[in-house]
């Protein structure tokens, strides 16, 4: 091999060695700085990317200021003064939309759908839910069945879920009840326990009803103040995972009652609240102030959730008797979505999912609280 040739390769080697050493220099310099992208470091654990924070009041559906009867996702659906509020074990809510005379179904997606009656007709009418009529649905319940439970007038009705309306049980009215006071016996409020009992308040009593049994819980007769009654007010009332009773009662305090225990008042427990006293004051036990309850429910740690209407509030009360706002701003009747306390309008139902949530009928809207 001659001299240059020598050489030649001696060259040719060295030229390959810097292009190697120069590809080595650029991916270390490249694993130092980046590509040029810059990367999250979620990306680069693997991670997905912060979701943006949902609202903690929110529309689940309908439009707080427009009624209507409009079947729908979201805001496009429509309902008028929609009342009582229950849930069921998938998270389906049920809404008694009384100015439309008809029982509603809102997935958690927030779809709504009728499930028994006809729009704009009130009567009274049992049978499949595309015949059912009902005439004046104020308060709705759900067993762990599925069976639906609506407050009508003098009425309970049941919707199963094969889809029969019928007559559970027809409200009694006692002789002292003239005309002029019919309209305090119907029913203001709903509720069902594990054994299928029934709850109902009206602006005379508390009731129990028990298949063909009613029992009165507390009523004219072992409660003062009541002659004068002419006007329904509706009273929440509420169950607990162990089947105790919450019910603003009807000296105006939240109270509790144990199914174990003697029937009357003597087996109330006053939570908060003074008798006979209104306001919108917060506080412990019977330095708190309420409005007019007209619906309850209880979470699974205990807590209380009370609808205070007229002062559109959502108010809290701990198993210790202390009273908060959770949501709203006293007497405000716009709806005001974002961080909480917001503001609501005109409130009638609550209920709870269990899990941090609470959905509120107010207006013509159903709204969605997400708890802090």
């Amino acid at each position: 091999m001659t001299r240059r040739a020598v050489t030649d390769t001696a060259l040719d080697t060295a030229r390959l060695r810097l292009k190697l050493c120069g590809a080595a220099a650029l991916m270390l310099l490249s694993s130092a700085c980046g590509d040029g992208i810059p990367k999250d470091k979620d990306d680069e654990e693997g991670g997905d990317p912060p979701s943006t924070p949902v609202a903690a009041l929110s529309i689940l559906a309908g439009d707080p200021t427009i009624e209507g009867t409009m079947d729908g996702s979201g805001t496009a659906a429509r309902f008028k003064s929609p009342r009582g509020i229950a849930i069921d074990a998938d998270d389906n809510l049920y809404v008694a939309d009384t100015g439309n005379y008809v029982i509603r179904k809102i997935t958690p997606a927030g779809v709504v759908t009728t499930v028994a009656g006809a729009a704009g007709t009130s009567a009274f009418a049992d049978g499949d839910t595309g015949n059912a009529r009902f005439d004046n649905p104020v308060a709705v319940a759900v067993n762990r069945r599925g069976t639906i439970y609506v407050a009508d007038n003098l009425r309970i009705r049941s919707i199963t879920s094969a889809g029969r309306v019928s007559t559970t049980a027809t409200i009694p009215i006692g002789s002292n009840v003239g005309a002029g006071r019919l309209n305090s016996v119907v029913p203001g409020a709903i509720a069902v326990d594990a054994n299928d009992n029934l709850f109902i308040t009206n602006s005379y009593s508390t009731r129990r009803i028990s298949g063909s049994d009613t029992l009165m819980l507390e009523g004219q007769s072992v409660v003062n103040g009541l002659t004068g009654v002419s006007l329904l007010e509706p009273r929440g009332v509420a169950l607990d995972n162990n089947n105790n009773l919450f019910v603003f009662d009807l000296d105006r305090e939240i109270s509790r009652w144990n199914p174990n225990g003697f029937i009357g008042v003597n087996n109330m427990i006053t939570l908060a609240g003074a008798p006979n006293a209104r306001g919108s004051s917060n506080g412990v036990g019977n330095a708190a102030r309420f409005e007019q309850v007209v619906a309850l429910t209880v979470d699974p740690r205990g807590n209380v959730y009370a609808a205070d209407a007229i002062n559109n509030l959502v108010r809290r009360i701990t198993p210790e008797g202390v009273v908060t706002t959770v949501a709203g701003s006293t007497r405000s009747t716009t709806l005001r979505t974002g961080d909480l306390p917001g503001s609501l309008a005109d409130v009638r139902g609550v209920v709870t999912d269990g899990k941090g949530n609470l959905y509120v009928t107010s207006g013509n809207a159903v709204v969605k609280i997400r708890l802090p």
